[in-house]
């Protein structure tokens, strides 16, 4: 997991990017998003010494094995696995209409905030995850203000934290 604000040289993280990310990463006009962009393929790189592309979906992959990535404010969070994996990041002190986004995302009704962010973080890894994922498990950890959520065939020892140099942290799936 990493936090876009500590990025102190984006020119270094730049120049671990293929010229096919870089010309995906040039297409956002927000800075923030690239930002975020720009943290995940890094870490990626750093960790694996390849570089991510998409798959038929627009979802990232890499040779080596299964990737998600999520993004939430200034966090960035990337999954990386032997087997499929989805994962999301959401901000639980942000208040939503629980009631009508459940309702639009065919989500259980509830008016609890809890009990809302862990449906929408589960609906989020799990469409990441892919077409299997009514048969895979669902993992949730907290981190201050934040649900994560990691969706995948693995058993729980399995999913590690795992320290990286500068860019951050990241998700490992029984190495």
């Amino acid at each position: 997991m990493s936090n876009i604000e500590q990025i102190k040289n984006v020119h270094d993280l730049e120049s671990k990017l293929s010229k096919l990310e870089i010309l995906q990463y040039n297409k956002f006009s927000n800075e923030k998003r690239k930002l975020q962009y720009l943290m995940a393929h890094a870490v990626v790189r750093n960790v694996c010494g390849e570089n991510i592309t998409t798959d038929l979906r627009g979802r990232p992959t890499i040779k080596s094995g299964f990737i998600s990535i999520a993004h939430k404010d200034n966090w960035v969070i990337v999954a990386i696995s032997n087997a499929e994996v989805g994962i999301d990041i959401e901000n639980t002190n942000i208040n939503r209409d629980f009631v009508g986004t459940a309702e639009l995302l065919n989500l259980p009704k509830t008016t609890d905030k809890k009990d809302f962010y862990k449906n929408f973080v589960r609906y989020e890894a799990g469409y990441k995850f892919g077409n299997d994922a009514n048969q895979s498990h669902m993992y949730f950890y907290e981190f201050g203000n934040y649900l994560i959520g990691v969706c995948t065939k693995e058993s729980a020892q399995d999913i590690k934290f795992i320290s990286t140099d500068a860019v951050g942290i990241r998700f490992v799936c029984a190495e």
